[in-house]
């Protein structure tokens, strides 16, 4: 299977706020770039696996890879024949979901990528630069007699990756030679319902004080495609700032159910967006061609309907709707 390497920029380009941001205009000079850990990039013996050779992590391989802009450089006495990319991909199931995934790729043709890693690091630059990291493939270089190293990645002068060297790296072309599974994302269930595997709760979220709506319901439509998707809170989660649900079951709703569900939401009373008691689980119908109806499981048993251009509504849910929802 071949891949562009741009899914790994993509899967590893966390912005990391404030790590590279500089000040030298305002503080009266250039600040100076990290530190290179060594004089030479080190020669290991044999390559075995990106499972060897990658600091023990027990998620991704990315949590270090901004430490290639402090490792040694190449000095041009390293002959690699091929790159070898530690990364993380994400696959679909034969059931529909998708999961995360540890991969080792290799690349052939370093005819481009080659001379950017011999780049000379740019001197600090003086005036303010942009607060952004981009993301550093965790790479090594690999000898006909199987030999390898970790080089490090030029940088710019504001102790990026130079430019060069994410284009190059961009456009190589990569085989995956192996690949093991590091944690589900979306579940084969939340597919076939097409919900998301985790949503926030936002009838939670969204209550408080100083938090006030309008009391007026927008006109529900009749006939609509309605989607239900119902969310548990894990215990951690629950009455904190933006908790989370995780996927339990949904899926379409029959013109029969939502014309249930729709009489009582258009009948319920008015109610209040403070709530002191977190609800377990709350559900969230997706309507077509847009809008959601969310209504929590327990606790204060509101509903948050946002189903028109202004201010979403909260009201009093009942026994009925719950039991219609939730079943």
């Amino acid at each position: 299977m071949r891949a562009r390497a741009t899914a790994t920029i993509v899967a590893l380009s966390a912005v990391l706020a404030g790590g590279c941001a500089r000040t030298g205009a305002d503080s009266g000079g250039a600040v100076p770039g990290p530190v290179r850990s060594g004089p030479a990039a080190e020669v290991h013996e044999r390559w075995e696996s990106c499972d060897a050779a990658a600091p023990a992590r027990t998620d991704e391989w990315y949590d270090n890879a901004q430490d290639a802009l402090t490792l040694p450089r190449l000095d041009g006495t390293f002959q690699p024949v091929a790159a070898l990319i530690c990364r993380n991909g994400i696959r679909e199931r034969p059931g529909g979901g998708t999961e995360m995934t540890a991969e080792e790729a290799r690349a052939d043709d370093l005819s481009a990528l080659l001379p950017t890693l011999l780049l000379p690091d740019e001197a600090a630059t003086a005036h303010v630069c942009t607060a952004d990291l981009p993301g550093v493939p965790w790479l090594a270089l690999i000898d006909r007699d199987g030999r390898w190293v970790r080089p490090g990645i030029p940088i710019d002068s504001c102790s990026k990756p130079r430019t060069e060297f994410r284009q190059a790296y961009e456009k190589l072309v990569t085989v995956t030679v192996k690949s093991r599974v590091l944690r589900q994302v979306e579940s084969d269930e939340a597919a076939t319902a097409g919900c998301s595997q985790s949503y926030g709760d936002m009838t939670w979220a969204g209550g408080g004080v100083e938090n006030v709506r309008e009391s007026t319901l927008a006109p529900l439509p009749a006939s609509t495609s309605a989607r239900r998707c119902v969310y548990d809170v894990p215990v951690g989660e629950r009455g904190g700032g933006k908790p989370a649900g995780e996927f339990r079951d949904g899926g379409p709703l029959s013109a029969a159910d939502w014309t249930a569900i729709r009489t009582e939401i258009e009948a319920a009373a008015p109610g209040s967006a403070v709530c002191r008691t977190p609800a377990t689980g709350f559900a969230v119908l997706h309507l077509e061609p847009g809008g959601t109806v969310n209504i929590e499981a327990d606790g204060c048993r509101r509903i948050l309907a946002e189903t028109g251009s202004g201010p979403g509504v909260y009201l009093e849910s009942s026994e009925r709707l719950t039991e219609l929802v939730f079943k």
